[in-house]
């Protein structure tokens, strides 16, 4: 009879004497446990399995009745030791991620189904003050041999399984080879940017934005840049994916805002009056906080709401779209326009654009790029045109490089242009100097 890596076991998680569960352990000592388990399952030809378990919305649950996070995950750690071996060990991560080390496997399906058996546990309602809460767990899988080699692979790879599973909208997740390009952000990043955002050495870029009608500039897309000594510049999406893995999203979403807003009221104040679309995280769109966040920005720089365009992506995966919803319409409530970025290359496109109170969407570069030679792009483009114009939203075409696509789409009725044959992204003073020169 084969054995299962979680069992109905009659351990608890805390003592009678309110002592640690023999199970859990600090942050400290989990790569060391891990590096012990390795040894032993080569000798074995045995598998570990690690599992980095994430509450989702566990957070909103203080927003929505008062119930800290914190306070969710001692409860869950309390549920845990009850279906673990005496072999298992589980470490608290964050208020809201747990991960569990699961040593002298047979199979990678012990690992599955001791994932299926957290999900069960976890997913049972809690009792707060005789009311009945619940939370969603997201379970990332790896397993060495299979998908990693050391302690800080198994750790990271997890870790990259869980935001996946959570990307997807999937309760469980195994690792998978395509998912190594994620690596990058987990490459020291997340100690530099720490010290980046403390010390200010991030900076905006600016890519101005034309009006059709006018053929003047009327307002610039802020994009974020980051270059570190001796390695280079790191790409934005690097950036986002290390804030928010390593929880500093809404530190860094608050200097985007303040700093953009801060040098959008320089170029009033030099005479060139434009609007600033600003890019969010999805994480952003769980974020109860946001609202007051830019609400402060734009009081801090005496800004107009009007002249903001929060930008989301299309691409990415919306987890809760009426909880965000709630987030987007109380942006709404400030004053603040609504862009859709990257339009044209998810799954949600009319999705949201029924659903979302939008101002604005923008088609992907990928369709604009290629438009004058081929004849489904071209089409797809003047759809989307067509479409927005029916739902009362204006058009911004990104990567726009040259002057036949720019004639083509001003024929069309598109509202604004954006790309290389306008201008790259420019640093503040170049943006400055450039508009001062009339272009």
């Amino acid at each position: 009879m084969s054995f299962s890596p979680l069992d109905t076991g009659k351990q608890r998680a805390i003592s009678s004497d309110g002592s640690r569960d023999l199970h859990e352990f600090q942050r400290a000592d989990l790569k060391p446990a891990l590096t012990n388990a390795i040894d032993h399952a080569r000798i074995s030809q045995r598998l570990v399995a690690v599992l980095m378990v994430k509450l989702i919305r566990a957070d909103k649950l203080d927003a929505i009745v008062g119930i800290p996070t914190i306070d969710v995950m001692r409860r869950a750690m309390k549920r845990l030791p009850d279906i673990l071996r005496g072999a298992d060990r589980l470490v608290q991560i964050t208020d809201d991620k747990v991960c569990i080390m699961l040593p002298n496997l047979k199979s990678e399906t012990q690992a599955w189904l001791a994932a299926s058996k957290i999900q069960q546990t976890l997913e049972a309602p809690f009792s707060f003050n005789e009311s009945l809460v619940s939370v969603r767990p997201v379970v990332g899988i790896v397993c060495f041999p299979v998908h990693a080699a050391t302690a800080d692979e198994l750790i990271i790879r997890a870790d990259i399984a869980m935001q996946v599973a959570r990307i997807r909208d999937v309760a469980k997740y195994v690792f998978q080879p395509e998912d190594k390009r994620f690596e990058e952000v987990y490459s020291g990043f997340e100690d530099d940017l720490r010290e980046a955002l403390r010390t200010n050495q991030l900076e905006l870029h600016y890519q101005p934005q034309v009006d059709f009608k006018t053929g003047k500039c009327s307002s610039v897309e802020a994009l974020l840049r980051w270059q570190i000594p001796e390695r280079g510049f790191i790409s934005p999406a690097a950036i986002i994916q290390v804030a928010e893995a390593s929880g500093l999203i809404g530190t860094l979403t608050s200097w985007v805002l303040n700093t953009s807003l801060r040098q959008q009221n320089d170029l009033r104040r030099n005479g060139a009056d434009l609007n600033m679309s600003v890019n969010i995280s999805t994480v952003n769109l769980a974020d109860t906080e946001l609202p007051d966040m830019v609400g402060q920005a734009i009081g801090t720089w005496q800004a107009d709401p009007q002249k903001i365009m929060i930008e989301i992506t299309e691409s990415s995966t919306i987890n809760d779209i009426d909880y965000s919803l709630t987030i987007l319409q109380r942006l709404k409530e400030i004053g603040m326009k609504l862009s859709l970025d990257d339009f044209g290359t998810g799954y949600s496109s009319l999705s949201y654009v029924k659903r979302f109170p939008l101002d604005e969407i923008k088609i992907d570069k990928l369709f604009v790029q290629n438009m004058c030679e081929t004849k489904k792009d071209q089409q797809i483009v003047r759809s989307v045109i067509d479409l927005a114009h029916h739902f009362e939203l204006s058009v911004v075409a990104e990567g726009v490089e040259d002057d036949a696509t720019y004639r083509d789409l001003k024929k069309f009725g598109c509202d604004v242009a954006q790309g290389f044959l306008i201008s790259k992204a420019l640093p503040y003073d170049a943006l400055l100097s450039w508009i001062k020169k009339g272009r």
